[in-house]
């Protein structure tokens, strides 16, 4: 199917999107959003809660808009009948409601959908999935006139596609611009606390309907929530621009490095502080100051423009209220909204499976057109042969979950493609671009399914896939040679990638293993000439029990930290080893592994790696460690 156009008529905007091709990626050829405000048309006497007609005025501003993105959608070659109208709750409860649509009937041709409550959930909720890969977690929306909540289950690794949401989704009318003409009318503390407690008691009643299944809670009983809608997206950017990192040798400090809203996350805990810093007090035990602060004395933050930092406020508010409904651990921000649930809806069932980075990947102009599926097979299969399982762990590390999103497993095959992206440039640049391609200026910066430290992990492997490229391990290798274009974002970065030294360790090994693979086999020979490239991947697990007891000097202070409940207990401790060894096959009439080009990386490759076993300063024995050395062989074959 060709590309299809969508409208979403909000309460505070009218958004217009057109995507190329229905695939799973829906990639975006033009968007635009248009600042009419439904809401506020209706709401024009401020003393009175009753909605008034959209005014003459507002219906022409509307007309003249969409007959401006009806020449662009042909501008597009996109079919006029191919463009979906959509609208919610400012046109669902206009008292003109019918004559409004029928004005834009007969001003463009197109017909306009009002979505119902719980359509309007469901698509909200596709919104979500559109733009990430595999969601489990209570999806929420705040629009200008009203918030949805429901619970999403998508399982793209699983045979059985469907997508599970609850049949009674909740929808209140606390959107950020309808909470905000409350709030503004309530004066005291007192009064707001009738409100929030209002708002607490609808959605625990709600909640209870929504029937969202316990496996959706963690250990501790938490939810994960994915946010999305105008209201919701500005308490992200809030976060996003408070978030600071600090460079523990010379105390400078970072901003955050990811400015992109999709896929960013924070902790509910940390985002509830924010919220409580500028929603306005609802205790009514609290003396309110006699001034009201700015909450943003230097400036609006990044991407808050000056309408959405007054409708902040109610933001919190909501926030505020949901935390006394359900404990949550994670909050993830989405940029997918009506537009994009409405094409994830109309979408194949075949497609819901796939990968939307790996979509996006293979119908990228970067995509190089000589690495064929059975070339990157071939590499997939025996890189993966290499890396061990601890390397899975440590990236899922930060996860508390039952179910992990097992990071590496999804990102490793598109590793492989994005290893070859960089390539064309000089040697110098390839590190820093390749570190680059999944950031806010790099050509992945527009690819749906990618959480922030998805893109962190995706830099650092990419980074030393180049590492042959960089600087001598004694100048600081390539990791020095990023840090000098970039020292910030790199910084940034670094603190992203999950398991701390040990996570950005394995991407180490993973994008070196990658690039020496490329290296050794840049062309699909397997199938002419009979080559295997077989790494084996061969673990010597060994366990020490290191005993505490020992006769050393250092043996008092080790067993001092080892007191429980006023008795020294001794503890195990285990070392793993990990071989992974790469034997490199060869004819003598190809030579793709027998020459001075194979010989120097491999010499630059073989390394031992230590994973969780820095011994710290009073103890004599680390915690548990792993070792991982990286041995290399070659045989010709006759």
């Amino acid at each position: 199917m060709g590309g299809i156009g969508v409208i979403d008529i909000g309460s505070n905007g009218i958004r217009f999107g057109l995507v190329s091709s229905l695939t799973r990626h829906l990639p975006v050829a033009y968007e635009e959003r248009s600042p009419i405000s439904l809401f506020k048309a209706q709401h024009t006497n401020s003393e009175s809660d009753e909605r008034t007609n959209i005014s003459e005025e507002v219906i022409v501003d509307v007309e003249n808009t969409l007959n401006r993105f009806k020449q662009i959608s042909q501008s597009y070659q996109i079919n006029l009948s191919d463009v979906h109208v959509t609208a919610t709750e400012a046109t669902r409860t206009a008292p003109n409601s019918d004559d409004f649509i029928e004005r834009i009937k007969k001003s463009t041709g197109w017909g306009v959908e009002k979505l119902e409550k719980e359509m309007e959930a469901k698509i909200s909720g596709m919104g979500v999935v559109a733009t990430y890969y595999g969601v489990e977690g209570l999806v929420m929306d705040m629009g200008g006139g009203s918030v949805e909540l429901n619970y999403v289950i998508h399982r793209p690794r699983e045979a059985k596609q469907e997508i599970s949401m609850s049949m009674k989704p909740i929808n209140l009318p606390y959107g950020a611009a309808a909470l905000t003409r409350r709030l503004e009318k309530l004066g005291t503390p007192k009064e707001r606390e009738g409100l929030f407690t209002e708002i607490v008691e609808n959605l625990k009643e709600d909640f209870k309907k929504l029937n969202a299944p316990d496996n959706l809670k963690g250990k501790d009983g938490s939810f994960t929530i994915y946010m999305n809608g105008g209201g919701f997206k500005s308490l992200g950017y809030l976060s996003m621009s408070e978030t600071e990192f600090t460079n523990k040798h010379t105390n400078q400090k970072s901003g955050y490095p990811i400015p992109i809203i999709n896929g960013y996350s924070t902790s509910a805990e940390e985002l509830l502080k924010i919220a409580k810093r500028i929603a306005p007090s609802h205790d009514a035990n609290v003396a309110e100051p006699s001034e009201v602060k700015d909450p943003f004395p230097n400036g609006n933050p990044f991407r808050v423009s000056k309408r959405r930092a007054k409708l902040l406020p109610a933001s919190a508010f909501l926030f505020e209220a949901i935390m006394e409904v359900f404990k949550a651990r994670y909050v993830y921000f989405c940029e997918g909204g009506v537009r994009h649930g409405y094409c994830f809806n109309i979408l194949p069932k075949s497609e819901w499976s796939v990968d939307p980075l790996g979509s996006f990947i293979k119908s990228h102009p970067l995509q190089p057109k000589n690495l064929k599926a059975t070339h990157h097979e071939q590499l997939l299969k025996n890189i993966k042969k290499a890396i061990p399982p601890v390397a899975y762990e440590i990236l899922d590390s930060d996860i508390t979950m039952c179910n992990k999103p097992k990071r590496l497993e999804r990102l490793l095959p598109n590793l492989i493609y994005l290893a070859y992206w960089s390539m064309h440039f000089g040697k110098e640049a390839r590190p820093i671009t390749a570190f680059q391609l999944s950031l806010a200026g790099g050509p992945l910066a527009n690819a749906p399914g990618l959480t922030h430290t998805d893109r962190a992990i995706i830099a650092w492997c990419l980074m030393y896939r180049y590492h042959e490229d960089g600087s001598g391990s004694k100048s600081g290798g390539v990791e020095k040679d990023v840090s000098m274009m970039a020292p910030i974002i790199f910084d940034s970065v670094k603190k992203l990638i999950p398991g701390g030294k040990d996570g950005r360790k394995i991407c180490e090994i993973v994008g070196k293993l990658i690039g020496f693979a490329i290296l050794c086999y840049p062309v699909n020979v397997f199938d002419k000439s009979g080559i295997l490239n077989i790494f084996k991947s061969d673990p010597k697990n060994t366990e020490e029990q290191l005993n505490i007891f020992e006769s050393n000097e250092e043996e008092d202070d080790f067993v001092e930290e080892c007191v429980i409940d006023d008795k020294v207990t001794p503890i195990k401790k285990t070392k793993k080893k990990h071989t992974i060894l790469l034997t490199l096959s060869d004819q003598p009439k190809i030579n793709f592994v027998n020459n001075s080009i194979i010989k120097g990386a491999s010499e630059k490759l073989e390394k031992k790696y230590t994973l969780g076993g820095k011994e710290k300063e009073g103890k004599k024995h680390a915690a548990n460690t792993t070792e991982i050395h990286i041995q290399i062989k070659q045989k010709i074959l006759t």
